[in-house]
Formats: C-alpha cells, structure tokens, sequence
C-alpha cells in the first residue's frame, strides 16, 4: 500500500494541518517521490493463485544451438557483437512474489539462449523505497547496477549518483532496435511520459491502470441496467446505492453504499482527466483551472451528499464484498485480491472494472516504472539495452501481465493471454479501455505537485467551509512556490 502523507491508508482520511510549510512538504516529498508499491492488504484467499501466471508453459532452458550473431555493426552503436561476450549485467526492480520469480525466469532463459553469451542477474527489492536505499549503497561502492526499474522522477533523490543514459538511439537503431512492426505495437499512450525533450529516457516496462470497480448485480437491483456513461449517472447511481443502505434494516451500514473515497493521485488524476483536465509530461501542472474546479466540485457535492463517502477499514475489498460500496477506485493488480474477497463473503455478484465518467468520456489514468540503463561502457549499456529490448517482447510481455495484472506494453501480446482472459475477465475489462488511457507525468516536477494536489483535495472534503475556488486558489499560490524546486 502506498505511503501518503495524507492519509493512513487508501480510504481513510485524516485532519490535514492548515498549510504545510514549504521547507517541511519538501522534505516529505523527498520520501515519498521513493513511494512503494502496494503490497497485498488482505487476508483473504485468492481464487486459482496458480492457475492464473503459468509458468509451466515457460519453456525451460534447452540445448538448441543458439543462432549466429549478426556481423553487422550499427552505425551509431559502435560496438561489434563479440565484444559483448561473458558480460554480466545487474537489473534491479521493486516486485516481489510472482513477478520477482517471472523476472528470475525470464533473466535465466535469457542468459542461456542469447546469441551474445550476456549473464544477467536479477534483484528484487520488494518496493520502490528499498530500491532507492539499495543504490545510494551501491554508489558509494562504486557498483552500480546496469538497468533499474523506476520512475524517472525518483532518481531526483539520489541526487545525481546514478545517471542514465538516452534510449533513443537504441529504439529505432535497423539492427540493434526495434522494428518499424515493433514500435507500431507499442501503444504511443506508454512511451509519451518517458519521452522528453524529443528523448526516450525509459522504455515503459509494466504499465497500471487506475480504474473504478463496479457491482453490476447491485446496479441491477437498484434499477440501474448499464454501466454509467457520465458522471451525472455515477453520483446517481452512488447515491442511490447509499439510499439503499440507509433505508434497509441493517443500522450497521448506514453512512455506506456509495463510491469509497480515494484521495490518491492516480485517482484525483482520473477525476480530474475525466472532466477534460490535462496533466502535461514536463513542468508544474495547472489545478486551478475550469477542469480542476468542475472535479473538485463534482467530488466535493457527492461526499457533501453522502453518496461517496469514506471507510475505516485499511482496503476496499471487504466494503465491495458485502455491498456496503458500489464502486471504488483501485489498480487491475487489486482483482485477484477482490476475488478472493468475493469468495469469502459468498457473494455471487457480477462485477467489472469501469474508466472514470465525465464530459471527456471514460478516463483511465496509467502509470508505472521505466526501465533505465545506466551510464557505462558502450559494450555494457548496449548489453542491457538488448535485455531491456527482450523485455518488451510480446512473450516476455504476456509473462509480466499475468504475474503483475498490468497491462501489456505490446498489442501483440495480448492473443497470449486468451486463458488468462477467461479467468480475469475483469482484467480484460480494464485492458480493453487503452483507448481510454491517459498517462500520469513521471517529471520531477509531477514527483511533488502530486501529493500537494492531495493535500487540497482532503481539505476540501474535510474543511466545510472551504470552497473548491478557495482551495484551487491556494494550491495554485504553492504550485508557483515550488517553482525551481526539485524533490
């Protein structure tokens, strides 16, 4: 779970302090622009846990003669293919459980069969934070790994310790890089935020979707046949959903029924695209903007109502189980975890995934890190851009979606996934909207503006008196504070 200095957990707020100063909000930010992934919050069981990421159709290392290697040196990449011979690479992510023992696999498979002899070897980290710890530690003993899996905005706190190389070259490089067919079959939507300044920093790796999960059954019973086009139909249909809780004769749901309240970014960004908001790749975002008020007053009307409204308990899964939530806002990493609480509570209600509704249609915030090669040798960095490229291949890539519930970042590899589909057609709900998918910022500059846009959003739920102007208007006055500033 994700560490904010808002809250305590996803759904529960807490009283924010009048106004953070800036010196104490930056010293915050530099913790958390090192924030974790979620790790699982529940207890629950998960239905078919070893069905759903089959590693026994991973073909295991073979004998078969590996292929010549290619005479031809590239131009711009002045390195010849037998240079790259018995070099061992280091590549450090932050997943842990199926998708640390998917790398393993995938790096060992790699190792064995590449035409170029490369060794690599993988290290998991267990979260973002701990990833960051481990290469300030390898930095000061001058051992820095070849590739990391990151957001580009969370090197801001190694404070230049370890530096990255351009990708650009690489990509589109005719012998070395990805093919026309390739780079075609990568969404645009995945490699934009690592695109700056006409550069590709990073190559998007295991992109999460934000989405809202929906009780379709429960819709159904309130008179509700179809999932809500506009953000009119949503708030109606919470509220109706909260009516019904209200009036039952079960005292003890009372106050529920409606959208839990989720505060983070992601899903302020998905509020906030929704109603034709912008969050651009470089620079300070603009809150206090016709966008940003119509969210902000769109959020604010429906807690006012008590039609999204906020829980104690540290996930959602429990609230969605039981109908004491229509609808939440999470990441597609999160079905298996409500699976399992479905089961638990015997409930046999349909449910999908859904885009955030407004007047721009259904939104879809995705975000995720990059991997980034290391400054080095050119025999060196071209020998981790040639495992960063077998990464996204289509194979590799249905791998990783099975083992982390992302999305995949070739088209292609989504015919791979047929029996995955079937029993996670939730995920697929969520897959098919890419058309839909926005990508969050990963600049240094979004690193901070995030969490102060939070900050105003739980001061606007929590302080009656404040208006959605009076609160954009006063973040608008600390996004030009932060101006210059780096986490």
């Amino acid at each position: 779970m994700k560490t904010t200095p808002m809250k305590t957990n996803k759904n529960t707020l807490i009283s924010p302090t009048v106004r953070l100063s800036l010196a104490a909000l930056l010293l915050v930010m530099l913790v958390l622009s090192a924030c974790s992934p979620r790790p699982t919050a529940t207890q629950a069981p998960t239905p078919a846990e070893s069905s759903d990421v089959e590693t026994a159709e991973t073909p295991g290392p073979t004998a078969t003669p590996r292929p010549s290697p290619s005479p031809t040196v590239p131009p711009a990449i002045d390195v010849q293919p037998e240079d790259l011979a018995g070099i061992a690479l280091r590549f450090m992510h932050p997943w842990t459980g199926e998708a640390e023992a998917a790398l393993v696999e995938i790096a060992t498979q790699f190792s064995l069969t590449n035409p170029w002899d490369i060794w690599v070897d993988v290290q998991a980290h267990g979260s973002e934070t701990a990833l960051l710890e481990a290469l300030l530690v390898d930095a000061e003993n001058e051992d820095l790994p070849a590739i990391i899996a990151l957001r580009p905005y969370q090197l801001a706190a190694l404070d230049g310790s370890y530096e990255t190389i351009p990708l650009t070259d690489y990509f589109g490089n005719p012998d070395w890089g990805l093919d026309q067919e390739s780079q075609d079959d990568i969404p645009a939507v995945f490699l934009e935020p690592f695109t700056h300044e006409g550069e590709l920093v990073a190559l998007p790796v295991a992109p999460q979707a934000t989405v809202l999960f929906y009780n379709q059954t429960w819709a159904g019973d309130l008179g509700f046949d179809s999932l809500p086009a506009a953000e009119a139909d949503f708030r109606q249909q919470a509220c109706e959903a909260a009516f019904d809780n209200r009036d039952d004769l079960n005292v003890e749901n009372d106050g529920t029924g409606g959208w839990i309240v989720n505060l983070e970014p992601p899903v302020l960004a998905g509020w906030h695209q929704a109603f034709g908001g912008e969050l651009p790749a470089s620079g300070l975002p603009q809150f206090n903007t016709d966008a940003g008020r119509d969210a902000f007053s769109y959020l604010k009307a429906g807690y006012d109502q008590g039609c999204f409204w906020v829980g104690r308990k540290g996930d959602p899964y429990f609230y969605f189980a039981y109908r004491y939530a229509l609808s939440y806002a999470g990441t597609l990493d999160e079905i298996p975890d409500q699976m399992g609480w479905m089961e638990v509570a015997g409930n046999a209600d349909r449910w999908t995934v859904m885009g955030f509704p407004g007047p721009e249609g259904p939104q879809v915030p995705v975000d995720g890190p990059g991997l980034m090669i290391g400054a080095d040798s050119p025999e060196r960095e071209l020998a981790a851009w040639l495992f960063a490229r077998h990464l996204l291949t289509p194979e590799v890539q249905a791998k990783l979606a099975r083992a982390l519930f992302t999305l995949p970042v070739r088209q292609s590899a989504l015919p791979l996934l047929d029996d995955f589909i079937q029993d996670y057609p939730q995920w697929w709900a969520g897959a098919a909207l890419i058309e839909a998918a926005a990508a969050l910022p990963v600049s240094e500059d979004w690193g901070l503006a995030q969490w102060i846009w939070q900050d105003a959003a739980v001061r606007l739920l929590q302080a009656g008196d404040l208006t959605p102007d009076e609160v954009l208007e006063e973040l608008d006055r600390m996004m030009q504070d932060l101006e210059g500033t780096t986490p």
